[in-house]
This record gives structure tokens, sequence and C-alpha cells, in this order.
């Protein structure tokens, strides 16, 4: 769960020598990683039969972005300087709830909407924060959702629900901002797969 480090003067060095003539000084940032680890306590839970599609979470721009938002008052929204996600929000977000259904070792089949996994049910999620926010008590890294599991086939909604983690932190560089999100992917993430399962097994009976 360690932070990628890169370097823009390491990845361009090849190109060195031109930025020098541009008069371009290349600042260092830091690349961060979230990961998911499901828990030992689901281990032994029964298997479903079907398959599931994740779809690339709908979210607006201000969160459809690498740049790590904070959100220092209400409706203000700026960013880390220094610091990026390894992927836009939303594809970040997919990727890790891909990685927890496989984890879980519970259901038949798990992949991207750009796989070519035969589906029996989709998972479509509509991000609606992904960010630090800065409140009266402090920081608190804040990742909330709605999600919509999918009949594949008819596309008909067959169950909904909200999720969201609100990881406080205390105020310092990045990294302990970092280790905040950590922990609200781990609660939205296994929320989230525990919940998914239930639906589809549910909603699977009837047909």
């Amino acid at each position: 769960m360690k932070p990628i480090r890169l370097s823009i003067a390491c990845t361009f060095a090849l190109l060195a020598g031109c930025g020098d003539l541009l008069g371009v000084k290349r600042q260092p940032f830091t690349i961060y990683a979230p990961s998911y680890q499901a828990p030992a306590s689901g281990a032994g839970q029964p298997m479903v039969d079907w398959q599931l599609v994740i779809e690339t979470p709908q979210a607006s721009e201000a969160l459809n972005t690498p740049r790590i938002v904070v959100m220092p008052s209400p409706g203000v929204i700026e960013v880390y300087p220094g610091a990026r996600w390894s992927d836009p929000a939303p594809a970040l977000l997919r990727n890790l709830v891909v990685q927890g259904f496989a984890q879980s070792g519970r259901i038949l089949g798990v992949g991207s909407s750009t796989g070519a996994l035969s589906a029996d049910f989709a998972l479509a999620l509509d991000l609606h924060a992904f960010q630090a926010e800065i409140r009266s008590d402090g920081p608190h890294a804040v990742i909330a959702l709605q999600a919509r599991l999918l009949d594949y086939r008819t596309s008909r909604v067959v169950a909904t629900h909200a999720f969201a983690a609100d990881t406080p932190f205390t105020a310092g560089d990045t990294a302990v901002a970092f280790a905040a999100f950590q922990a609200s992917v781990q609660q939205v993430v296994g929320d989230l797969v525990g919940w998914t399962l239930g639906a589809g097994t549910a909603a699977q009976k009837p047909r």
C-alpha cells in the first residue's frame, strides 16, 4: 500500500536537454495508488454462480481527474500540490471494486465493462465524493457513491444502494491523507462487494 514515487525529471530524462532550452523547471510529484485487501473474515462464505461487469463510475468533471481533490470549505474545490492518483478517480475506483470482488473468491467471474465477459449482472456506480474535506474538527477522507445493480440482458435495475466512508485524519502531508483514503477505500469496497453479492443472488432466484 506504499505510494509509487515518480519524478518528472526521471520520467522525461530523454527530454532533459529540450526542457533546459525551454527554461522549464520540472518539479517532482508523488503518485498514490490505493489498494484493497479483502478481510480474512470473508473467507469460506458461499460462492455465487453468476458473473458481473463493473462499469466505470460516472462522476463530475471536478472528480474525473487524477488530481487529489480537497475541499477547504463547502463548494470550494482545490487540489493537493505535488500529488496525483495513479488514475482518474472513476477509473481508480472501478479497478478497486474489480479487485475487491476478485479477492473475495466468491464470484464466478468479474471484470470491467471494457472486457469480453459474458455477464449476468452489471454494477453501475455514480461517484459523488472522492476527496479530502476540511471541517471544524479537522480533515476527513470522504468517499460516497450510489450503486445500481442491473440485469445485464435487459438493463433493468434490480437493486440500488448508497455507500459512504468518512475517515478523519490529522492535518499533515499527503501521505497522512493517503492513509485515511486507504481506510475509506477498505470500508466502501468491502461494503459494496457484500451488498452486491447478496442483491445479485436474491435477484437471480426469480429468474
